[in-house]
């Protein structure tokens, strides 16, 4: 248990969907607390933690010092794991620029704490993912950003012209932890994992030496974070099928895409009041707004006419110092 050598082997092996499918999602019912400590699980956790070479977490215990540190205290750990006493420590906070403009906070989590969050991720996506829709393509196995332009594209040349593009509001600072938890309690029926999961959620981060807890959202760093969120917004995604209204969701960034001006005007009035009643979450209007699909950005692309011509949006280029004639794409 938790190698401390080459991981190259395990990462090529590691597929977030296909590794735990057979033990995770055959039997929503059954005891995921000791899947998520089984031998092989954790193993693979860490061989993912590890090769992403992060941060060290409050307690400083780095990448190469964590399989010494973790061998002779696993067992207490894991017996805490499966008899719900294990307490999640804090998370380190951090602050980094946005490229546009303002900072991101995230937490770093101790690397015990990674380990155990991407276990539950790598034991809980067999279970969530299947049901997730189509035009959903952040932090998901085999989907990418690529695919939501593509997908976009797609929608421009079936002659919807004009988009809804909102921005929600802070929103991993804004999760309700009640409605969260309710959604994973549909599929997941172990006390023990979602008083786990609770438990991350306000398991708060340090700041100045305290303690700062959280109650509500889900801080960006950790590995549970992302999952979470699909699982949250979900909820959009379905009401957005039901109505047939063709979108692209990447984590918290969306489009929705109509025929003409005044439909897209009942769309974001109808969503909005969605996101504020059912998930109690607030649109940025400022950083929303009703425009032609003809020079929409969205996820670092700009599309332009509507035979679906791609490029390389101005801001990503800036970020990078490139001219834009030089990275012009036409996905014909």
């Amino acid at each position: 248990m938790f190698e401390d050598g080459d991981t190259s082997q395990d990462i090529q092996r590691d597929d977030w969907a296909e590794a735990c499918i057979e033990k995770s999602a055959l039997n929503e019912d059954h005891a995921l607390m000791e899947e998520i400590v089984d031998d092989i699980i954790i193993e693979m956790a860490w061989a993912r933690v590890r090769s992403n070479r992060g941060a060290p977490g409050p307690d400083g215990i780095t990448v190469k010092e964590f399989p010494e540190w973790i061998r002779p205290r696993w067992e207490t750990i894991r017996g805490q794991l499966l008899d719900g006493t294990y307490r999640p420590s804090p998370a380190r906070r951090v602050s980094i620029e946005k490229p546009d403009g303002g900072t991101r906070e995230l937490g770093i989590p101790n690397l015990l704490d990674r380990v155990i969050q991407t276990a539950i991720v790598r034991v809980l996506t067999p279970i969530f993912d299947p049901e997730f829709s189509e035009s959903s393509f952040g932090y998901r196995p085999h989907r990418s950003a690529q695919g939501a332009v593509k997908q976009v594209q797609t929608i421009i040349r079936g002659g919807r012209r004009w988009c809804v593009d909102m921005d929600l509001s802070k929103f991993f600072d804004r999760v309700q932890h009640d409605v969260l938890m309710s959604r994973v309690s549909r599929k997941v029926h172990d006390k023990r994992l979602l008083k786990l999961i609770g438990r991350y959620l306000r398991a708060g981060v340090m700041v100045g030496g305290l303690c700062q807890t959280s109650e509500e959202g889900t801080m960006q760093g950790g590995p549970l974070s992302p999952l979470l969120s699909n699982i949250y917004l979900d909820a959009l995604d379905k009401e957005l099928e039901k109505r047939g209204l063709p979108f692209v969701r990447y984590a918290d960034d969306f489009a929705i895409f109509t025929k003409s001006e005044a439909a897209a005007q009942r769309v974001y009035a109808s969503v909005e009041r969605f996101l504020r009643e059912r998930l109690k979450l607030t649109v940025n209007h400022d950083k929303s707004s009703i425009r032609r699909a003809d020079g929409l950005e969205y996820v670092g692309y700009e599309f332009r006419g509507y035979g679906g011509q791609i490029r390389v949006s101005q801001k990503k280029l800036d970020a990078f110092g490139i001219a834009h004639e030089k990275l012009t794409v036409d996905r014909s």
